[in-house]
């Protein structure tokens, strides 16, 4: 067997222990299919409230139009003041009471007979179920020493030494009278728990437990001033095993700066892979500036294309054409609800992914295809022999097994997903290297079928890169983008520079150009622009990966991806549809001169697109069909708007030598 036969067969193995690892995660993505729609329930009693509507009445038209769940928060010991069960005094304010008027109750007069404390607060429950509620949650927060019963009956009265900005900020366990409401009109509950960095396990047990015990929670929402979940900093592990044990489901609140990350998601959501769900909300300053289709539009594309399970709403203040503020809610959950079964997907509680282990050997296989390609690129300038096959092998499967060994696998995969992202679009790239030297078909037809021919060799080379990134770092928590692929820009940075230097500086692409004869040329102005725009145009590119960058789109852009997903589903990248699919159509109908004079551009243009395919996939977050459904809607459009490049080009060249 011939050396480019044998890493022809070692690239076969890794494509296939790829394509089998992503056929795995597929499955995986298809049981994951429901997503719960959430109502913060803070927001909606404080708008409610204001405009004096039927709080009852409204939920259940929320109900009826597809929400499944009310997010209920921790009474915090400032909001005490407001609560129709309860009441808080400080113990400055009992004393000067007592001092000008005195007490008609006769605890607190008896209190001031044996002394009111100004260290302390004193804390009135009304009722049975706030008083039994109130007893567990200061016996989790404070020391015995630190809380005295003064009346155990009802009205219950609790003296609590602190300080009252301190008890403002305390949670004291969920409202009754909103678990009740929710479960009366078959809401679903999720908790919003806040963190107290001095919990030990115990403690977490409790808080936690009470939650499911008593309110029957299913997904749970941690918030707090400081934003931290419930266990950091050292107690996570605590957390996530009393949430194991309970069935509970962690939601993981989508953001797209590092500082505004929940502390200890990351960890938690390690300890918790197959019982965690990506959360998406949109801040209420950032949600009176939109308007309500933007809004709708803005969830439909994180539960399609982002894996997000839990749509967390806020209620909409503003009026919606001529709806009432009441109606413009709950035809927004109307709307985003069907976009969720226009997805395929169904509205319910969230469902998480399943634990799937890919063992060291699938992982072994599948980066097989790693040194394969390399060797394959290397072959094509005479580089390279069994040794080095036999030598790249070994490296890659040590370094692999070595990572496993370790505990430091995806450190080792991320690594070698980025070698693959590269070296396959450069492949591809090689692959189609004679149609910089191809004849010019006679007739407009086979300019086309030749445009179409070579668009999809590069294509599909380019894709075995992208299975090979699918299949080395599919895990529940990439997929929930709790752990990240690091190298996605480097993967749209490399390939497009890496085709100018192999177009510019080796003879295979036809170009006569060398280092010397380059340093020697002179440099004009119509260069020196030309190139200045396209770093610019390369800084762009960079900056604008991601989801979100600090550099936003045109108001143009904005209209043309929303009427693109609206047509296809799906949006395409511009990079493939504008930029990379069109270049591959056009580049075998050129003439030679215009070959000789504009080849350069044409590399760095397919580099850019066969870059951005990789990309497409190295979202790890998407949908795996998601990714190919937008990879289709970019080739066909691409084709199109290749073809009628190719028309335009050779009515402009009409009668040049082919």
């Amino acid at each position: 067997m011939t050396y480019r036969r044998l890493l022809l067969a070692v690239l076969a193995i890794g494509l296939i222990a790829s394509l089998y690892v992503a056929a795995r995660r597929e499955r995986h993505e298809h049981r994951a299919n429901r997503v719960e729609i959430v109502m913060d329930d803070a927001d909606f009693v404080s708008l409610a409230r204001s405009y004096a509507y039927d709080q009852r009445a409204f939920l259940v038209a929320l109900r009826q139009a597809g929400l499944t769940s009310l997010a209920v928060q921790e009474e915090l010991g400032g909001q005490v003041a407001v609560s129709p069960s309860a009441a808080l005094y400080a113990g400055t304010a009992l004393l000067a009471q007592a001092r000008l008027t005195g007490f008609r109750d006769p605890v607190f007069a008896r209190l001031a007979v044996h002394g009111i404390r100004s260290d302390e607060v004193y804390l009135v429950a009304y009722d049975r179920e706030t008083s039994s509620r109130y007893a567990r949650q200061l016996a989790l927060k404070f020391s015995k020493r630190a809380v005295r019963v003064l009346r155990a009956g009802v009205p219950a009265v609790y003296a609590i030494r602190t300080q009252p900005d301190y008890f403002a900020t305390v949670g004291l366990g969920l409202p009754g009278d909103r678990v009740a409401l929710a479960h009366e009109l078959g809401l679903k509950l999720v908790p919003r728990l806040q963190n107290d960095e001095r919990f030990k396990p115990p403690q977490i047990a409790a808080l936690l437990g009470d939650a499911v015990e008593h309110h029957d929670a299913h997904t749970v929402v941690f918030f707090g001033l400081r934003n931290q979940v419930v266990g950091y900093p050292n107690a996570i592990d605590a957390t996530a095993a009393v949430m194991h044990a309970a069935k509970l489901t962690f939601g993981t609140v989508e953001t797209y700066d590092v500082k505004q990350n929940q502390a200890g998601s990351e960890a938690l959501a390690k300890d918790l892979p197959d019982a965690t769900v990506r959360v998406q909300a949109i801040a209420k300053t950032e949600q009176d500036k939109l308007r309500p289709e933007e809004i709708v539009q803005r969830y439909e594309l994180g539960v399609r294309e982002r894996n997000v399970r839990v749509v967390y709403l806020r209620p909409f203040a503003h009026q919606w054409d001529e709806r009432s503020i009441e109606a413009s809610n709950v035809e927004i959950v109307r709307q985003i609800a069907a976009g969720v079964r226009a997805a395929g997907l169904r509205v319910g509680p969230a469902s998480p992914f399943e634990r799937f282990v890919t063992r060291p050997w699938e992982i072994a296989l599948a980066s097989l295809a790693v040194p394969a390609i390399l060797l394959l690129l290397l072959a094509e300038f005479g580089i390279g022999d069994r040794r080095w096959l036999i030598g790249f092998v070994i490296v890659d499967v040590a370094l692999v097994l070595a990572g496993f060994a370790l505990h430091h696998d995806m450190a080792v995969r991320k690594v070698l997903a980025l070698a693959g992202g590269i070296a396959f679009p450069v492949a591809a790239f090689a692959a189609i290297a004679p149609a910089f030297g191809a004849a010019r078909a006679s007739s407009m037809g086979g300019a086309i079928l030749d445009g179409v021919r070579v668009l999809v060799i590069a294509t599909l080379v380019t894709l075995c890169g992208a299975l090979v990134v699918v299949g080395l770092l599919s895990t529940p928590l990439t997929m929930t983008e709790i752990d990240r692929f690091s190298g996605v820009k480097l993967v749209l940075a490399v390939p497009p520079l890496a085709c100018l230097l192999l177009y510019l500086f080796t003879p295979r692409w036809g170009s006569k150009l060398t280092p010397t004869t380059l340093s020697e040329a002179p440099v004009t102005v119509l260069q020196l622009v030309a190139g200045l725009v396209l770093l610019a145009a390369g800084y762009l590119v960079l900056a604008r990966s991601g989801n979100q960058s600090d550099i936003a789109p045109s108001t143009l852009e904005l209209a043309l991806r929303s009427h693109l997903s609206s047509i296809l589903q799906v949006r395409p990248r511009f990079k493939e549809f504008v930029v990379g699919f069109p270049a591959l159509m056009l580049l075998p109908a050129l003439v030679p001169a215009d070959r000789a004079r504009w080849g350069w551009l044409f590399a760095l243009a397919i580099g850019v697109g066969l870059a951005d395919v990789v990309d497409t996939f190295s979202h790890l977050h998407t949908h795996l069909s998601v990714s190919v459904l937008r990879l289709i809607n970019g080739a066909v459009i691409g084709v199109i708007v290749g073809a009628i490049a190719i028309v335009a080009y050779r009515r402009f060249r009409r009668g040049e030598p082919t």
